[in-house]
Formats: structure tokens, sequence, C-alpha cells
């Protein structure tokens, strides 16, 4: 089920393990200093990652734009206090989840039904044909539907984990809590979600 979602089994944002590499670096520094330029590069490279992460946690395409916008503010307000010691997805992932719980707390009524155009589809091979999109649309309706039912941060710690591929080391780091919080979290929104679904078609 959840196959419908997933892109591969790497996090969006293909930042190396270890220190930031200088060209990652000067392109901070310069942000850093101001530049305009620098700062559009940035823009650019980290957009449709940023908001590939958004859409995958709210399930919608609703405000998307401006919460993108929110993550970038965030971001360049934050640049001089980021010093290369954590990935730059890490960091990145940490601004996004942030946000996305913002704007599940914010809501006072269920989201309404997810949208079905997604992001990036045109590089997925074997879905162009119309039959393939309608059960790839479906197959996503029925798991944002059990996904609204779960609680803010536990939704966060299943899509980080079982959409994104994420271990539970890196998840703890990204959402700032400790190892046995995430797994709890983990082991409820798995409980939940497959309950959910499986009282949605019993069959």
């Amino acid at each position: 089920m959840l196959t419908a979602m997933r892109r591969d089994s790497r996090p969006p944002l293909d930042v190396p393990v270890g220190p930031v590499p200088a060209t990652e670096a000067e392109l901070i520094r310069r942000c850093v200093a101001g530049e305009r330029a620098a700062f559009e590069q940035f823009y650019r490279e980290h957009r449709r990652p940023v908001a590939g992460n958004l859409y995958r946690v709210l399930g919608d395409r609703n405000e998307l734009d401006d919460l993108v916008q929110e993550v970038f503010v965030i971001a360049f307000r934050g640049m001089q206090r980021f010093r290369g010691d954590a990935k730059l997805s890490t960091w990145l992932y940490r601004i996004c989840v942030n946000v996305a719980l913002g704007r599940l707390r914010s809501k006072s009524r269920r989201a309404p039904a997810v949208s079905y155009t997604e992001i990036d589809d045109a590089g997925d091979e074997g879905l162009n044909a119309p039959d393939k999109q309608l059960e790839r649309r479906e197959e996503l309706a029925r798991v944002y539907r059990a996904l609204e039912h779960l609680a803010a941060k536990k939704r966060i710690v299943f899509i980080l984990h079982e959409v994104q591929g994420l271990d539970i080391k890196e998840i703890a780091e990204i959402v700032q809590a400790p190892l046995v919080t995430v797994r709890t979290r983990l082991h409820y929104a798995r409980k939940e979600f497959y309950k959910i679904v499986a009282e949605e078609d019993p069959a």
C-alpha cells in the first residue's frame, strides 16, 4: 500500500554523510553574507525536495507554496547557525517537520480529501497508462485517509520511516526526540494505521 507514496529508499535530499562539501559550504557562506544570487541558487536546488517532504506529510497541495516559502524563510534566517556538523538534509528535514507539524496542529477540522496531483510523477516508469494512474491515485487516497486519523507526531514519524526510508536514529535527530520516544510513536502509528486500513477494507 505504501509503495504508492515511495520514490526510492534514499532521502529526497541526496547529501553525503559527513562534513558539508566545499561547494555546499561556499554556497551557505554566500547566503549568510546576503548574496541574492546565492539565495536564488539555494532555493532552486532544494525547492522540489522540500515541497516533496511537505506534500508527503500533509497529503494535499493546499497552501503548499506558502509552506515551502515558510521553510526557506526559516532556513535563510537560521543559516548563520548552521555549522555543517549535521547533514544539510537533516537540517532541512527538521525545518520541514516543524512547519508541517504547525500546519497539522492548526487545522480545526479534518483535512480535505487528498489532492491527486502528485509531485514529479513524470519520472515514474510504468505509471503513464490511465489505469495505472487511477490505481495509484486510489491507493494514495486510502493511505491519506488513514493517515488523517493519526496524531501529528505519529504521522510524521510513520512517514519518515515507512515512506522516506529513514532509520530510527535519523528520525530522532530530525524530530529532536529520544530514540525510545520515536520507537514508541512508530509502534503505535503502525498499529493504528493498519487497523484503520483493515477496517476500511476488511477483505
